[in-house]
């Protein structure tokens, strides 16, 4: 009796366990399948996905065919084993999508027709795996709906004919609609609203250039607009704001795109039709990746710019584009520090009209001056008597070093070495085609050998006055090979600290000016440790902004690509930073925008491990989640052609006690003299972040953290953290 009842007990608590389990699993389904549907709009919002589906209930028997098709080609992927991130994404389901959506459409659902729909289905995600190897791992090109055309060219056949609805050309607004609904094969105005709807949802800049393509082509070719304009819309959209960053320059390749589209239409649409195949997306699938090869041969910069971090909405990749390069410049891939330690003078700039002219007008050179501005002591008659004679020189980034002179003479004072213009040189490699040139230095105190690798701030020689050097001084330069005397590319340094009247300033990227007093970040190693989020560890954020309360779980961890990462447990939020000798630097903040961590994007944006209370540093806030709900809308619209994408901030810090205080004020005032924004952060030894505080046009809003019992965090060893809708960047 007694073992019986226990049985029944188990068996009860199995199924209470196995209830949520159930739910959990069926509420991952419903999301996967929204996102299949959502890549038909290159979207990875499963809010877009519904709207989509919907888009598809027009047609009840089309809708049923479409989400069957879904799970078959789940099911089919999750027996061959393919990736688990690809099938909960929908890349390898979204194509078997198109093929249930159309091959409906042309005939009624049979128990024949069902049984050739569901191996084209299978045949779709075959196809689709092979393409990802061969067109994304092979040549980095998007698979798009190829693997749609393909099986569905080779199954149309096997179906009995039908009466596909057509695309008919009844004025610009009804004729737009319909070719919005047809991208869910369901070429109606009903259909085609809840399109436009789930479009504009995703991104308005997207739905502006679908707009802008589909009446360039009604106004073309008034007579094959609906099918054109399809290709078109999708080539704008693709070209416009998926795959390259929205701008005037994207806009153009967009336009040209959509032009190439059209006249691939009107080539092959009647040798489709001598075939009786409808033409379908076939000029979208041929130009896209045929634009995308041609501009990827470029040899000359300009725009329009790559995504080259994993993508989000068009709206989300223009401002972190923006954010990137407002924030950390735009000149060179690789962060230069200044080559020296202590404080220099700039005493010759960028075209400094001495020896910084013509092919090598992008150098600067240092000296070290007193108070009085003198460069040396004393009478000034001997080398030693100078500031910088004989200090280390120090590499400004990692890299390899590539060459090495330390045999030149010191000049005598007032003399030249024009023989050996450069005197003792180490030039180091740190990316294809940028190179460092270290100048003049002293014979004999070359610290490193070709082929060593030295990290920045590594000692490489010392300074002197050899080679075209009157008195002692360190140039550096940087070119594209490893020539000495060669041509000098623009640079600039970073994490870059100017002494000067008003109180240092720590700059981000700069091109020093002659006269400018300088320095690195002085690290601290006190303030540097209440900067540190330790791995693993937890925090509780209480969260308010005057409206509403939330508490949310907050973890410190590391992704797979060896970013740092705050993660919040409740909801789906992710801030992305990076902690090194210069202090904290958070990159970006993605996900929930009630989560706690925008907060921290905003009042912890960049904090100096440097112990100078009166340091001022600048940086910049995306400017679209500051601004009126109302408003958003207009600007995603007007963002690409030159809005300003950020707002400028000026923070400092100062020790309160124990705890470090970080206040930041934005540059643009309020009424009332008061700045636009505010922020304010607190943390404290052995706990981290204690409270965060952010004031928008005197809305507040605040959370306070509390540690939690330090755990390791191993999710963040073994999952890959979504970003921007997506998958992870930086």
């Amino acid at each position: 009796m007694a073992v019986s009842a226990a049985h029944a007990a188990l068996a009860a608590g199995w199924r209470l366990d196995a209830a949520p389990r159930a739910t959990a699993a069926a509420q991952r389904l419903a999301e996967t399948v929204c996102l299949t549907y959502a890549q038909l709009l290159f979207s990875r919002s499963p809010a877009v996905g519904a709207l989509l589906l919907l888009a598809t209930a027009t047609a009840p028997a089309a809708a049923l065919a479409g989400v069957a098709s879904v799970l078959l080609a789940l099911s089919a992927a999750r027996a061959l084993g393919l990736s688990p991130e690809q099938r909960r994404s929908g890349q390898l389901s979204y194509n078997a999508l198109m093929v249930g959506l159309a091959l409906s459409a042309l005939a009624p659902l049979t128990p024949p027709a069902l049984g050739v729909l569901a191996v084209a289905v299978v045949a779709s995600v075959l196809v689709t795996a092979a393409l990802h190897l061969a067109l994304g791992v092979g040549h980095g090109l998007p698979v798009l709906t190829l693997p749609f055309l393909a099986v569905f060219y080779l199954t149309v056949g096997a179906l009995p004919p039908g009466a596909p609805e057509a695309l008919a050309d009844a004025g610009l607004g009804p004729s737009y609609l319909r070719a919005l609904g047809s991208i869910v094969c369901a070429p109606r105005v009903d259909a085609g609203l809840a399109v436009l709807a789930a479009l504009l949802l995703h991104s308005r800049i997207a739905a502006a250039l679908s707009l802008a393509a589909f009446a360039l082509a009604w106004r073309l070719a008034p007579g094959l607009a609906p099918t054109l304009g399809l290709n078109g819309m999708l080539v704008a959209m693709a070209l416009g704001a998926v795959w390259f960053i929205p701008s005037p320059a994207s806009y153009g390749v967009a336009l040209v795109g959509s032009l190439v589209a059209g006249a691939l239409g009107l080539g092959l649409a009647a040798r489709f039709d001598r075939l009786g195949l409808p033409i379908l997306i076939v000029p979208f699938n041929l130009t896209v990746p045929l634009v995308l090869y041609v501009v990827r041969q470029r040899v000359a910069g300009g725009g329009p710019h790559e995504v080259d971090f994993a993508p989000g909405t068009p709206e989300q990749n223009l401002a972190y584009f923006h954010s990137r390069r407002e924030r950390f410049g735009a000149v060179r891939g690789v962060r230069l520090a200044a080559p020296f330690r202590g404080r220099w003078t700039c005493t010759q700039g960028v075209s400094g009209g001495v020896t910084h002219e013509g092919v090598w007008r992008h150098a600067l050179d240092f000296e070290v001056l007193d108070a009085r501005g003198a460069a040396f002591s004393g009478d000034g008659s001997s080398l030693q008597d100078y500031g910088c004679y004989r200090l280390p020189v120090t590499a400004p980034a990692a890299g390899v070093v590539a060459r090495v002179i330390d045999d030149v003479p010191d000049n005598a004072l007032g003399e030249v070495n024009l023989d050996d213009n450069w005197g003792n040189v180490v030039i180091v490699y740190h990316a294809p085609g940028v190179y460092s040139c270290v100048a003049h230095l002293a014979p004999g105190s070359a610290r490193v050998k070709v082929g060593d690798t030295v990290a920045a701030g590594d000692v490489v020689a010392l300074c002197g006055n050899s080679g075209r050097s009157a008195t002692p001084h360190l140039h550096l330069q940087l070119q594209a090979t490893a020539d000495v005397g060669a041509a000098t590319i623009p640079l600039e340094l970073h994490d870059l600290v100017g002494e000067g009247a008003a109180g240092p300033v720590l700059h981000a990227a700069r091109v020093p000016l002659r006269g400018e007093v300088l320095r690195r970040v002085e690290a601290d190693d006190e303030r540097a440790r209440l900067l540190r989020l330790p791995y693993g560890a937890t925090w509780r954020a209480h969260s308010t902004d005057g409206r509403r309360e939330r508490e949310e779980g907050i973890t410190a961890g590391i992704d797979l690509l060896g970013r740092c990462v705050l993660r919040s447990e409740s909801t789906d939020a992710v801030l992305y930073y990076e902690l090194n000798a210069a202090g904290l630097t958070v990159h970006d903040v993605v996900g929930d925008p009630g989560s706690a961590l925008h907060l921290a994007r905003a009042a912890l944006s960049r904090v100096p491990a440097d112990a100078d209370d009166a340091l001022r540093w600048s940086d910049r806030l995306p400017l679209r989640p500051l601004l009126p709900l109302w408003l958003r809308a207009l600007y995603d619209v007007v963002s690409p052609l030159g809005a300003p994408a950020s707002l400028g901030m000026t923070y400092s810090a100062r020790r309160d006690g124990a705890a470090l205080v970080v206040e930041g004020r934005s540059d643009r005032l309020a009424r009332g003299g008061r700045p636009w924004v505010a922020t304010a952060a607190r943390l404290a030894p052995g706990v981290g972040i204690v409270s965060l505080e952010v004031r928008v046009r005197g809305r507040r809003a605040r959370a306070e953290l509390r540690p939690a019992a330090p755990a390791v965090d191993r999710a963040a060893r073994h999952t890959i953290i979504p970003s921007r809708g997506g998958t992870a960047h930086v």
